[in-house]
């Protein structure tokens, strides 16, 4: 069970994380920092979930 709730949790992170890239990219002047961070954790977070199947 708590596999289950890590794997839940990191898909919401990296769905999270891919919304809010499109997000600052729709703006006319994009943080390209904080679209650098949000795709940083979106790898982390799909490497972590693809490293439990």
């Amino acid at each position: 069970m708590p596999a289950l709730l890590v794997q839940i949790a990191l898909v919401v992170i990296l769905v999270r994380a891919a919304y809010t890239v499109v997000r600052h990219f729709q703006t006319s002047s994009p943080d390209w920092f904080e679209a650098a961070f949000q795709v940083s954790i979106g790898i982390v977070s799909l490497w972590l979930l693809l490293d439990y199947f």
